[in-house]
């Protein structure tokens, strides 16, 4: 499984539901990605050996799917 997968199925997992996948999907204004499946999606990215220090990235890098593999693909290097 790729690293973007094995984050689809993180955020899936952490939000509940597979609509977290759909382009353009606003996973803030939604409210699908809520406080504690936040938490469990950086613990599941340190899992893949990914580790973001939420309070220095800016709330926007988390709003859709595409915005946090574009983040995951800048902090995996």
């Amino acid at each position: 499984m790729s690293l973007e997968d094995s984050v689809r199925a993180l955020l899936v997992r952490a939000c509940g539901t597979q609509q977290v996948l759909l382009p353009g999907t606003d996973l803030l204004t939604e409210e699908l990605l809520d406080s504690l499946a936040f938490i469990e999606l950086l613990e599941g990215l340190e899992d893949l050996g990914i580790t973001l220090q939420p309070t220095r990235i800016p709330k926007e890098r988390f709003r859709t799917v595409d915005s946090i593999l574009a983040l995951v693909r800048e902090y995996a290097g």
